[in-house]
C-alpha cells in the first residue's frame, strides 16, 4: 500500500495542516484526506505544491507498506 508522510514531515516542520494550507491554497479537508490515508489519488501538481511547500521531494512524502503489516 502506498502511504503518504504527511504527518511526519509536518510534525518535523512543526507545521499544522491550517499553515500548510494557506502555504499552498489546497483546502484543509483535503489534506486531511491525505493525512489520514483517505484518499484514493493524488494529482501530481498536487504532489509537486505539497513538495515546494515542504521542501521535500516526492519521495520524502510517500512511503509504501505491506498490507499485512496493518
Amino acid at each position: 500500500m502506498i502511504t503518504i508522510c504527511l504527518n511526519e514531515l509536518l510534525a518535523r516542520r512543526r507545521l499544522s495542516i491550517v499553515e500548510l494550507s494557506d502555504r499552498t491554497g489546497i483546502a484543509v479537508r483535503h489534506l486531511e484526506l491525505l493525512r489520514d490515508q483517505k484518499a484514493v489519488a493524488v494529482r501530481l501538481r498536487t504532489l509537486d505544491v505539497l513538495c515546494r511547500a515542504l521542501n521535500c521531494t516526492p519521495g520524502d512524502l510517500l512511503g509504501r507498506r505491506d498490507e499485512d503489516a496493518g
